[in-house]
């Protein structure tokens, strides 16, 4: 009986990713088949298109919390839908003992469409002693395709805590409230900002009406990567999204101010498995964007990539597939619709009211963000300055995971003091 050939070992996931890419280029662009009878070419189906629909997460069915609430246009923007009180399977009691409450309010999206958007609310049992208890609004960085991926689910049916570091636990035994919005929507939008930035607003808004014992506490925000795009755009579109929202202070780290800049860092590199995930999430936003799809985007639109969470989207960046094998034209970085959002997605072009606090992992302390790079924060820094806010940039230790650690003290050190009344160092250069 022979041994069977040391070749037929199943392919590593680069290997059977760039065999797929290859016989698709080969179907795609070679010439048209004959038929073996008379000769003739066969006709060739036109190729499928990438459709908003098929992109779509598959919708929450095991939880009546996320149903969707019917027609949205008679209700405001941050009109509560709906709340009831929750357990945090990821966060038990008996950790951090809190009552824990969610909530879906009327929101808009990137071109000014009603969506819902779902929060959590988190209040730590110990007692505030004087006034008001604080309120900290924290983005995750949810950076996820999946619906059941979202902070609002997760934290009730998963036992496993999606943070990283644990903030959210280290944030309560602060003594604050911690609102947690899900930000990426009910289309899990990765990387859309200005529909984070609203998301954010208005679960602030509906905040009001879930606890009114904090309408008028003092008020700050933090999110780092992922979470600091909501962050940032929160901040950015608070005067004249919300300005009946305001905030003490806005910290925010490893802040992709700019997406094009990920187009050196990331697509094509380690970090593309998530690169091409916001590109995802980006579409869902902006379907325009799929008139650039291949049809090997078709085929993959309905696979289970599309309802994925964090992790296993990252550990697909080990195949380094360029964001350029899925589209029908070869630098989709120059097409005038892609650069059109891109734009719209990138910090700046408004000014904060609230104080912020932007940090970074830096080549100027140690090692430097390998995946974010710093220039593009440098520049925010610039702009956000040069228009009147106040901004102080802090460089840390690290690369992007490790820099969120080594910010994180003088982060919560900021975000105490501006809670507590003091006026916000002048941090502009």
């Amino acid at each position: 009986m022979r041994r069977p050939h040391r070749a037929s070992r199943a392919l590593s996931l680069p290997a059977l990713l760039a065999t797929v890419l290859v016989a698709v280029c080969l179907l795609s662009d070679g010439p048209a088949s004959a038929d073996p009878v008379s000769g003739f070419p066969l006709p060739v189906p036109a190729p499928p298109r990438v459709t908003l629909d098929a992109i779509l997460p598959a919708p929450i069915v095991d939880d009546p919390f996320f149903d969707p609430p019917g027609d949205l246009g008679a209700y405001d923007p941050g009109t509560v839908l709906r709340e009831q009180p929750t357990r945090m399977r990821a966060l038990p009691a008996s950790v951090v003992p809190h009552t824990a409450r969610r909530f879906m309010v009327r929101s808009t999206d990137s071109s000014g469409r009603p969506i819902p958007v779902t929060a959590t609310l988190v209040l730590p049992d110990t007692p505030w002693p004087a006034g008001p208890r604080p309120v900290v609004v924290y983005n995750m960085a949810i950076d996820s395709l999946g619906s059941r991926c979202t902070p609002s689910y997760r934290m009730v049916h998963d036992a496993v805590d999606i943070d990283a570091p644990p903030m959210l636990p280290i944030l309560l035994a602060h003594g604050w409230a911690v609102l947690v919005p899900d930000h990426q929507g009910p289309h899990m939008a990765y990387a859309a900002g200005p529909m984070a930035g609203h998301a954010v607003l208005d679960s602030v808004r509906g905040l009001r009406t879930v606890a009114p014992e904090l309408a008028g506490a003092p008020l700050a925000m933090t999110g780092y990567s992922g979470g600091a795009i909501a962050t940032g755009w929160a901040a950015q579109l608070q005067p004249t999204y919300a300005p009946d929202v305001r905030f003490a202070g806005a910290a925010a780290g490893g802040l992709p101010a700019d997406l094009s800049l990920l187009r050196i860092t990331m697509n094509g590199q380690l970090g593309s498995g998530l690169f091409l995930a916001a590109t995802v999430g980006l579409a869902r936003e902006y379907p325009q964007l799929l008139a650039l799809a291949d049809p090997l985007t078709a085929q993959l639109a309905t696979t289970p990539l599309k309802d994925q969470c964090t992790i296993a989207l990252a550990v697909g960046g080990i195949a380094m597939v360029p964001v350029e094998a899925f589209t029908t034209v070869p630098d989709p970085f120059d097409d005038p619709g892609v650069r059109q959002v891109l734009d719209a997605n990138r910090l700046g072009g408004q000014i904060p009211q609230a104080p912020m606090y932007l940090y970074h992992g830096s080549s100027q302390v140690f090692l430097g963000d390998e995946f974010i790079p710093e220039s593009g924060v440098l520049a925010l820094q610039r702009q956000w300055c040069a228009g009147g806010a106040n901004v102080t940039y802090v460089p840390v230790w690290g690369e992007h995971l490790t820099a969120a650690i080594a910010g994180a003290p003088g982060m919560l050190d900021w975000i105490a003091d501006r809670l507590a009344g003091v006026p916000a160092p002048q941090g502009c250069p």
